[in-house]
């Protein structure tokens, strides 16, 4: 089988899962739904978890049912240091850059997002281009 195109999910794919970033992008999304939505502490993993399972992502069950703007939500969930979870692997970079086929991300985080992990992973020049949540409609 031969194949044109390869598509690589960004988070914990192209790093460690282990390095906390999506660990620390988890609490995010549960401060906002408590600072920003006023929402019970205690009800919010709930409320996450009802929304992912039930929309897709949590972003979309917090649109539905608070009216939350998207821009306002995935700059506060994606608002950390990377420089504190991520590193940049030559051994990854040089992996990824053999590869003869197309290369994109494909990733339920937004472009801005997507942009910076690659740059702090040095792995900006590896791809064709992102398919992020805001292309697929989310």
């Amino acid at each position: 089988m031969h194949f044109t195109t390869i598509f690589f999910d960004l988070d914990d794919t192209l790093y460690p899962s282990s390095s906390g970033l999506w660990e620390a992008i988890r609490e995010r999304m549960t401060r906002f739904m408590w600072e920003r939505l006023g929402l019970p502490k205690e009800e919010v993993p709930r409320l996450r978890k009802r929304y992912y399972e039930t929309y897709g992502t949590t972003l979309r069950g917090l649109q539905r049912h608070h009216g939350v703007d998207v821009d306002d939500y995935l700059a506060y969930v994606h608002d950390l240091p990377l420089v504190e979870f991520i590193h940049p692997d030559p051994e990854v970079r040089s992996l990824i850059l053999s590869l003869p086929q197309r290369r994109w991300i494909f990733t339920n985080a937004d472009e801005a997002h997507a942009v910076r992990v690659l740059e702090q992973l040095d792995l900006s020049g590896c791809f064709e281009g992102i398919i992020d949540v805001r292309r697929l409609g989310f």
